[in-house]
């Protein structure tokens, strides 16, 4: 998805009215998708306010959610917006430790779906750095997350990515077994 696009379906998406008896799943969906994006787009428009207050406002639900609710539902989802909240302030050390907390909070949650995410942001954080081995490190495993989750459209779009930002830098030997053997196919 394009930038424009992705503002202008977060737009749609803070524009909707939530009725206080929407399940909680629900709500912490909703929330854990538009803190995402609001980050994303506050880093994309070079600091508008209002995208950092509605990722602010997403996250301090999901600290409340995990403090007082479920932290094994809750912890993994905080950690990661907070490793994008940090991200968007400039803490790049507190993003960088908060990307790791949200992949093993994952990883002992058994949220496969959402350690790809983790690891995908942080891989795509790392990028943004210049810290080419680290990035490739996390896509590379969030590329072997989202296979193992089954979600092969995704896992073969960020295959795409990684060969569009990595395929001058990286010999086939560096890349994991699933990737090599769809290199081949696509070849």
């Amino acid at each position: 998805m394009n930038y424009d696009d992705l503002l202008e379906r977060t737009e749609a998406f803070f524009a909707v009215e939530v009725e206080e008896y929407f399940l909680l799943y629900g709500s912490s969906a909703r929330a854990f998708i538009a803190g995402l994006a609001a980050f994303k787009i506050y880093r994309n428009t070079v600091g508008d306010s209002l995208w950092k207050s509605r990722g602010f406002e997403r996250m301090k639900e999901f600290r409340l959610w995990a403090d007082q609710g479920s932290s094994w539902n809750f912890e993994h989802k905080l950690h990661l917006m907070e490793a994008e909240h940090s991200y968007c302030c400039g803490n790049l050390d507190q993003a960088a430790e908060s990307y790791k907390k949200a992949i093993i909070s994952a990883r002992a949650h058994k949220y496969i779906n959402d350690e790809a995410l983790a690891c995908e942001l942080a891989g795509k954080f790392y990028l943004d750095r210049g810290n080419i081995s680290l990035s490739l490190e996390y896509l590379r495993l969030a590329h072997e997350k989202y296979s193992e989750w089954k979600a092969d459209g995704k896992a073969n779009q960020l295959f795409g990515f990684i060969n569009s930002k990595f395929a001058h830098k990286v010999r086939a030997r560096h890349l994991p077994q699933s990737l090599v053997e769809l290199t081949k196919r696509m070849a």
